[in-house]
Parts: C-alpha cells; structure tokens; sequence
C-alpha cells in the first residue's frame, strides 16, 4: 500500500514510486493522521484505537517510510511519502 500528503508532486511520486503501474493506489496522508490512521487503512486493525492500543500511537515520520507489517497471510508492505 502506498501513501502519500496531498501536496506531493507528480515528480516525487515518480521518483520513490516508479515507474508507476496503472493499478497503483495511492492513499492521501490527511494532516490529522498518526501512524495508527496509516495502519487502520492498510487493513491491519480494524479501527484507530485498535491500533493506538497496539502500539502506534506515534507521528507518521518525514520523508520515505518502507514497513513490512503483520504476521503470515496478513503481512503487508506499506510505503509512505510524507514531504512538507
């Protein structure tokens, strides 16, 4: 799963994403999110407090983020562009 801040340009997306593939999603990064927001919307909890309680409660960090997150058949990659 990839997500990015709304202002990202179309150039760093081609750049820590590319080439991009039609089939590509893109989630936008709201400026109230935290890493839990990022994890609820990958699928890996059910809700935000789910994963608050679990752990991440934390800010989402600046520039590129690669994560491998779950376990066996729900282990996901996430990757997050967070630019100011």
């Amino acid at each position: 799963m990839n997500f990015i801040k709304n202002n990202t340009t179309q150039k760093d997306i081609e750049l820590f994403f590319g080439p991009i593939d039609p089939n590509d999603e893109f989630i936008v990064i709201e400026d109230h999110w935290i890493m839990a927001h990022i994890l609820h919307a990958s699928g890996n909890f059910l809700s935000v407090s789910q994963a608050r309680k679990n752990g991440w409660n934390k800010p989402i960090p600046d520039g590129f983020t690669m994560l491998t997150v779950g376990k066996k058949q729900r282990k996901k990659d996430i990757f997050i562009l967070n630019v100011k």
